[in-house]
């Protein structure tokens, strides 16, 4: 049995992804984001596939990457855990939907516009591949916040 610890030890940032479809929204705190190209821009996202936000990713064919700094007004609160059902993460939240119908939060240091190019199912995880289509910074000054697990076998 491989020991799970050292993975949980790769240090990554932390994230609010949103996804809005068909007059539904959601979003979950993320930390398996990385950039994968240069030309096109794009990054990777590894996202549970038993997460209902999956599906709607799958559907709509694109999502927000909200990039959470430290000065960020609480914002990932809501997003700290699971959801109940019908449970709405947005409220009480400071949002705009952008002209793409994505949902960005301004108490994030940045957003990332980006639309769905391919995805693997390797585990129980999907890994997604999208291009950045339109970025947009909040707070310049800002530094993005870190995060490291206690071991590689769970959030």
């Amino acid at each position: 049995m491989v020991d799970p610890v050292p993975v949980g030890k790769i240090p990554s940032g932390l994230f609010i992804v949103t996804v809005s479809h068909e007059g539904r929204r959601d979003g979950f705190l993320a930390s398996w984001i990385q950039q994968a190209s240069f030309e096109p821009l794009m990054i990777s996202i590894a996202v549970s596939s038993h997460r209902p936000l999956w599906d709607m990713i799958r559907e709509s064919g694109r999502f927000c990457v909200n990039i959470v700094g430290h000065q960020n007004n609480g914002v990932m609160k809501p997003f700290w855990g699971a959801l109940k059902p019908g449970e709405d993460p947005f409220v009480g939240l400071s949002l705009e939907v952008s002209s793409r119908g994505n949902i960005l939060l301004p108490d994030a240091m940045a957003a990332l516009e980006c639309e769905v190019r391919a995805s693997s199912h390797p585990g129980d995880h999907a890994i997604v591949f999208a291009e950045v289509v339109e970025t947009r910074f909040f707070k310049p000054e800002d530094k993005p916040m870190t995060h490291v697990r206690k071991s590689g076998s769970g959030y």
